[in-house]
């Protein structure tokens, strides 16, 4: 690990942080979809594509933070 985050230029902090903005959202996301699908409240069937999209989802995004 780094000791000294000065150390890290400020574009890679902010990538770094969106980056992990997004995970979080994500994380969040697949939560109150299973907690739904356990009470209920939408079909399981979402539940089980949600891992493809959040793949696709992934996806686009690391296309889009490379270009």
């Amino acid at each position: 690990m780094i000791e000294n985050d000065k150390d890290i230029p400020i574009r890679t902090k902010r990538k770094i942080n969106k980056s992990g903005i997004f995970v979080g959202v994500l994380l969040i996301i697949f939560a109150l979809l299973w907690i739904a699908s356990k009470l209920g409240l939408i079909p399981s069937i979402f539940f089980d594509i949600w891992i493809q999209i959040a793949i696709i989802i992934i996806g686009i995004f690391i296309l889009y933070k490379s270009l």
